[in-house]
């Protein structure tokens, strides 16, 4: 097994540099067409696979942050069809989050929180794990998750290097796990997702003959119109992926911020509940571009001043005593890149609701400029 592991890691490495390496001449300009990013994630919250396993309060922190700062997650089968020509266009910043494997954490925790945040997902099964260990999915399970309208697809049968197959044996691995998952789900099988992402162009040509309409690989990188819909690229994300590291995978670069209320690491006063900063070098930012949210707080009113790149909202709503974060974000004027800042403080005591201070649209004044400090990178205080 550890053998096994270490191979698995030399393959993802090789596929992400390839691939880093192939889109280097291939950054965004304003106004050229959506581009997606698949993100695949393995466990959640399960102490069997160290290499992969992340915890809920990491994962929790990711989708908070696609859900509150201006990224739409769309179903797979979008993207496919958008790859494919069948699809005009998807929105901009557009992510699809896939889960491989078949771990009961797929139903125990991803599953429950997709629901909660509403966003579609796709599960890639090999029917070899299921119900054959403690910490696999059972059938029902995927049945009931699919029956709600998860997206179930398939990861072979067995979960073999696929390009050590011979011509039946890989047959077999995909013809036969699709016939399976359509039996046991009761809905079309249409994508596989090549174990390791080990693949190469007979196993691109097997896909298509065994009548899937797409291939997803571990290669880094972004999805576009016109991409090989049987080598489409994933982010894969590890337990050693950073929040920072994840939001770069993502696309974004670093936000400087000349100053932040609450700083860094610092504390909220529920008397004076007022989130702001200043962006330093805001001129090189699009000013329709700029916003400002808390994490997995929902889209608050904000205001934003061009003027002087300072940016601010009123919490009207009661918090919980805790930890949050805060964000920032926008586009280059000139390369059309996402840049953003995260930064985190605590709330030492619930806020109540106060009638006595108001939130302020975008367009118009806060109550409470943005203080003077430190300088603050773009980048949590505390990095994860």
């Amino acid at each position: 097994m550890r053998l096994r592991r270490t191979a698995l890691l030399l393959i993802l490495l090789v596929g992400a540099t390839a691939g880093a390496l192939a889109g280097e001449d291939e950054t965004a300009q304003p106004g050229d067409p959506p581009t997606a990013v698949i993100l695949t994630y393995h466990v959640v919250h399960s102490p069997t696979d160290s290499f992969y396993s992340m915890t809920r309060e990491a994962f929790r922190e990711q989708m908070n942050y696609l859900l509150s700062t201006g990224y739409t997650v769309i179903p797979l089968e979008h993207l496919v069809e958008y790859a494919s020509g069948r699809r005009e266009s998807i929105p901009q910043q557009s992510v699809v989050i896939t889960v491989d494997d078949g771990w009961k954490c797929t139903y125990t925790e991803i599953y429950p929180l997709m629901t909660e945040l509403g966003f579609p997902f796709t599960v890639f099964i090999y029917p070899d794990f299921i119900g054959k260990s403690y910490y696999a999915l059972q059938w029902p399970q995927i049945r009931e998750m699919a029956d709600a309208g998860v997206d179930i697809q398939s990861h072979t049968t067995t979960h073999p290097f696929l390009t050590k197959q011979d011509d039946a044996a890989l047959e077999k691995e995909l013809a036969g796990s699709r016939a399976l998952l359509e039996k046991k789900v009761g809905k079309p099988i249409r994508y596989v997702a090549y174990p390791y992402g080990d693949y190469d162009g007979r196993v691109a040509e097997a896909t298509q003959a065994a009548g899937y309409d797409a291939g997803l690989t571990c290669n880094f990188g972004e999805v576009r119109a016109g991409s090989d819909p049987f080598r489409m690229n994933r982010v894969v994300i590890y337990k050693e992926t950073s929040f920072a590291s994840f939001r770069k995978l993502l696309g974004a670069s670093e936000l400087e911020l000349a100053d932040a209320m609450p700083a860094p690491s610092g504390t909220l006063d529920p008397h004076r509940p007022v989130i702001a900063a200043r962006i330093a070098g805001f001129e090189g930012l699009d000013p329709e571009s700029v916003q400002l949210a808390l994490l997995g707080i929902g889209r608050l009113p904000y205001s934003y001043d061009p003027r002087d790149g300072s940016i601010s909202l009123v919490l009207r709503e009661p918090l919980e005593e805790g930890t949050y974060s805060a964000a920032v974000w926008g586009t280059d004027r000139e390369t059309g890149e996402r840049r953003d800042a995260v930064w985190s403080f605590r709330l030492p005591e619930p806020m109540q609701s106060s009638g006595r201070v108001a939130s302020t649209p975008r367009g118009g004044t806060a109550e409470a400029p943005p203080p003077s400090g430190s300088a603050v990178r773009g980048r949590s205080s505390h990095q994860k």
